[in-house]
């Protein structure tokens, strides 16, 4: 199914595309902040993200990854992204989100997350959904139980290049 495009009260979630290279290298890929408990590194350059976002193209059709850029109605910025992606040991989907630093703490995360999971519960017909937050990372914590997730275990994740630990947290929702 080609991701579809969602509405919230402020936001709109838009499959991203090469053309929001420059953008989203601005917001948020080269910032050390946003990337600290992110599975992705930061992007040293504007070319790391073109080569993310390549794939996001490639992705746009896939029934195992769904992911948005968060497009702010009242100006228009691309301000984070985020989505579903199918885990196959767990045989469902995990949730992820990141959002440029400037509108963390705004309820932005929790307003994109719960459009991207009434999407997966009612479009992917999926009754249960995971995700996890480094355990630092506790402003994730507190959107992951916002949005109703219960705390299963502790446990571990590493960044996609498998050069960064993190001991985290991992939840689990049933809808």
């Amino acid at each position: 199914m080609m991701t579809p495009v969602l509405v919230t009260e402020r936001l709109i979630l838009k499959p991203l595309k090469i053309s929001d290279a420059c953008e989203i290298y601005n917001n948020w890929t080269s910032d050390a902040d946003v990337a600290k408990f992110m599975r992705w590194n930061v992007h040293q350059s504007i070319n790391d993200t073109i080569d993310w976002l390549k794939s996001e193209e490639e992705n746009i059709y896939s029934d195992n990854i769904y992911n948005w850029g968060f497009l702010l109605k009242s100006t228009n910025d691309l301000i984070g992204s985020g989505g579903l992606i199918y885990n196959k040991d767990k045989s469902m989907f995990e949730l992820g989100y990141n959002l440029m630093k400037m509108h963390w703490g705004l309820g932005f995360a929790t307003e994109a997350s719960s459009a991207i999971l009434e999407f997966g519960k009612y479009n992917l017909k999926q009754k249960e959904f995971f995700c996890c937050h480094a355990k630092e990372n506790i402003a994730s914590e507190k959107v992951i139980k916002k949005l109703g997730f219960i705390y299963t275990k502790d446990c571990e994740y590493y960044s996609w290049d498998r050069l960064k630990r993190f001991d985290c947290k991992e939840y689990c929702l049933k809808v």
